[in-house]
């Protein structure tokens, strides 16, 4: 399918259900990847996450009920998936800036969020530097998460240098750090309030499993890696795997393998530098 028409599907299939639970795996189907590239791509495309566009829309839609009948406040709660008018008035006016009793009033001030359109954007070509991979079975060792952000890692980071390394002190995420680290984009750290769930840490091997800390085995594949040079991980992940679909995969003789998950590989920093490399590490399968 192409890529480009697969996000403008998802934003029709939000459309038609915006009154009914919405599955983020029925969304990344629809792309044809993983929830957890799914959402790194949308959010870099739309500028905010799927769960926040998703809640604009029945907030949107939520005021124009409000407005046009005497439909309870309760029941309108309940029809776009909020499980009680508490719930759902808070998040009325944290987005309008009024209650919903209010917004039945003519003359309050209301905001409306359309759905989004994707579009083509002509830029520079752009190399996109990759090499094929095949991997047996591993185990990640780190910890699991909703949704990694800074201090996941530094939290990992501290804790998997002093415990590796007899004790020995790492001084904050800016030092010299001694082992690749895996961020893996694992289904069972998924909850129902976040898409974006994973695991942080770094690849097992033959030691010992640290104190407190989760597993993760991650099934043989074969790969594309992409390598990344940047200062930071956050709008080049995002831009990263939006030209991965939307570029490579149409461009190449591959597929993504769907039971396998998505790998991000932070290699080996150096103090003295503002750029780093990582890694993008794609399933895929020949066509």
């Amino acid at each position: 399918m192409d890529w480009l028409q697969g996000m403008n599907d998802v934003v029709g299939y939000i459309e038609l259900n915006l009154t009914q639970p919405i599955q983020y795996e029925s969304l990344s189907r629809i792309v044809g990847c993983s929830v957890y590239e799914f959402s790194r791509i949308f959010s870099f495309m739309a500028g905010m996450s799927i769960s926040e566009y998703i809640r604009r829309r029945r907030l949107s839609q939520a005021v124009f009920d409000i407005q046009s009948g005497d439909e309870k406040i309760i029941d309108i709660a309940l029809k776009y998936c909020y499980k009680s008018p508490t719930t759902f008035s808070r998040a009325f006016k944290e987005l309008h800036g009024t209650t919903p009793l209010s917004a039945r009033k003519m003359s309050v001030s209301l905001k409306t969020y359309p759905p989004i359109t994707f579009a083509l954007t002509i830029k520079g070509v752009i190399r996109m530097d990759f090499r094929i991979e095949k991997k047996g079975s591993f185990k990640i060792i780190g910890y699991a998460c909703a949704d990694a952000n800074g201090s996941d890692w530094t939290r990992f980071m501290a804790d998997y240098n002093k415990q590796l390394w007899n004790g020995s002190e790492w001084n904050g995420p800016d030092s010299y750090y001694r082992a690749p680290f895996w961020q893996v984009g694992a289904y069972k750290f998924k909850t129902k309030e976040n898409e974006n769930g994973c695991i942080i840490g770094a690849e097992l091997g033959n030691k010992s499993v640290l104190n407190g800390m989760d597993v993760e085995t991650v099934p043989a594949a074969t790969w594309t890696v992409f390598t990344i040079t940047s200062k930071s991980g956050g709008k080049e992940a995002g831009e990263a795997y939006a030209r991965i679909f939307s570029e490579w995969f149409p461009a190449s003789q591959y597929t993504r393998n769907e039971n396998a998950p998505t790998l991000e590989v932070y290699l080996p920093g150096d103090a003295n530098s503002d750029l780093y490399q990582w890694e993008v590490w794609v399933p895929i399968l020949s066509k």
